[in-house]
């Protein structure tokens, strides 16, 4: 809406051409009112006995009149060249107040008609101009659209509001790795020495984890770890920029996730507790576990989006040096980067009493952008995660079998197909899915997912509680991909 009024005041001015033309006129001005503009017409306003150059010159100078709508034709044209008549008067003192005190986006320049040598009949004082065409039928409807956009001041291209200011400005570079800009180019530009710099982005990364990371103490020590987390959101944007370039200039080639795969060990290094502990302390690795699954997921949905089937492969069937509960390092599956959080699934849902079924996947919602990976597409990466871990099939070392739980799916409506799954159907997608998860065939798939019934069953359920709305073999459109 018009900052000036609900409904805002114009004035037209025009030329007596022709009835055929002062109809067109009315006409125009009848359907400004009727979308609540309020028109000010010569022939509804100037009134017998009233100074027709004085109303003119009050509806061009007047502060309430928030624009002057100038039909131009060629009547209009040359009247206005030549200072001829009343179109000439008024010509003179729009020209005036356009050249003088009062604003030039005040007066907006209606194409009507156009010359003989297909230029717009626009006066000399106004050439310059940008102006709105409705000089035909088919270009009435857009340039009314157009001109209702321009009064109501609601252009069709929203200028973006201001953001707050980077994180290394704003932080003192705590959040914040410079490295990326140089990787991400030498990535575009095929340079020979990306692998360089993306190993320093890499280290980069780890470090301000490092200087961002709190020690969980007291009772409320959730809150130190929510607070830790929440100020990673620049890193983590970061890391969506590095590995979409990655996914979409390095071809399907899977040595180009080494330095992502280098991350993700780096940050599993800090899994279990601390050198200097004495005894466990709950939360202790949730920020960094926390980290190291919104990644995963960040990964594997860039290369979803550009289906790089075989760098997905490596991406699920690497195995990882990470470190282990009792400080050692130990080798382990993508598995182990879906951790849970005590921190955030119990002791903050409690304290807070939240009753939320899975607090990271609230945080992992809020934390996503459609610039960044948007949230539709951390869930079907969060789906895919899941049915290769059920492939995997691997046995802790207590004894259970470990799996991938795509708590997002909290979210998902009951029927729920992601797209990379909706196009099963496609035989080249489907290939390439059963390359990803390392099968050869659906009847292979859908003999290990037949085996799989208990797992199967875990998936519908985050935090112990049922979810019913979503159906894990709906959401990979099961029949499809074991077609």
């Amino acid at each position: 809406m018009s900052a000036t009024t609900e409904h805002p005041k114009v004035f037209i001015s025009y030329s007596w051409t022709s009835v055929e033309h002062e109809q067109f006129v009315m006409d125009l001005a009848t359907s400004l009112r009727n979308h609540g503009v309020d028109a000010i017409l010569d022939k509804w306003d100037l009134k017998p006995g009233q100074d027709k150059y004085v109303f003119m010159e009050s509806m061009v100078v007047d502060t309430e009149v928030l624009k002057v709508l100038v039909l131009c034709d060629r009547k209009y044209q040359e009247k206005a060249n030549n200072r001829a008549g009343g179109v000439g008067t008024e010509s003179q003192i729009i020209s005036q107040e356009l050249y003088g005190k009062v604003k030039q986006t005040k007066f907006i320049p209606i194409v009507c008609e156009y010359d003989d040598d297909g230029q717009p009949c626009l006066p000399v004082f106004m050439k310059g101009l940008i102006y709105i065409d409705v000089s035909s039928e088919e270009r009435y409807g857009e340039g009314l659209d157009q001109l209702l956009r321009l009064i109501y001041e609601q252009p069709f291209h929203q200028k973006p509001k201001l953001g707050g200011a980077p994180a290394f400005v704003s932080n003192g570079g705590t959040s914040y790795v410079r490295e990326l800009g140089a990787a991400v180019r030498a990535i575009q530009d095929g340079k020979p020495n990306r692998h360089g710099l993306e190993t320093l982005f890499v280290k980069g990364v780890l470090t301000e984890l490092n200087k961002l990371y709190v020690t969980p103490d007291g009772n409320d020590y959730d809150e130190g770890v929510y607070q830790a987390i929440t100020g990673t959101k620049g890193l983590r944007d970061q890391v969506a920029e590095y590995v979409e370039a990655v996914a979409a200039f390095s071809n399907d080639d899977p040595i180009a996730i080494g330095p992502f795969i280098k991350l993700m060990e780096g940050i599993g290094a800090h899994f279990g507790p601390p050198d200097t502990a004495s005894s466990y302390y709950p939360g202790w690795v949730d920020f960094y576990a926390f980290f190291a699954q919104e990644a995963l997921l960040i990964q594997t949905a860039a290369l979803l989006r550009h289906e790089r089937w075989k760098t997905l492969r490596r991406l699920v069937d690497t195995t990882y040096i990470v470190r282990g509960s009792q400080r050692e390092m130990t080798t382990a599956r993508f598995v182990a980067f879906d951790s849970h959080l005590e921190s955030l699934e119990q002791h903050r849902n409690q304290r807070l009493k939240l009753n939320r079924v899975s607090v990271s996947a609230d945080l992992l919602k809020e934390r996503c952008s459609a610039e960044k990976t948007s949230f539709n597409e951390l869930m079907e990466a969060d789906v895919f995660l899941a049915l290769k871990s059920l492939l995997v099939g691997h046995e802790t070392s207590e004894g259970w079998i470990s799996y991938w739980a795509p708590r997002t799916s909290v979210y998902a409506a009951h029927g729920n197909k992601h797209p990379v799954f909706l196009r099963a159907s496609d035989e080249t997608t489907r290939n390439g899915i059963y390359t990803a998860i390392g099968v050869r065939s659906g009847a292979e798939l859908k003999a290990k997912l037949d085996s799989s019934e208990t797992l199967l069953s875990n998936l519908n359920r985050v935090g112990g509680r049922s979810f019913g709305r979503f159906s894990f073999l709906e959401a990979i459109n099961v029949d499809a991909l074991t077609k």
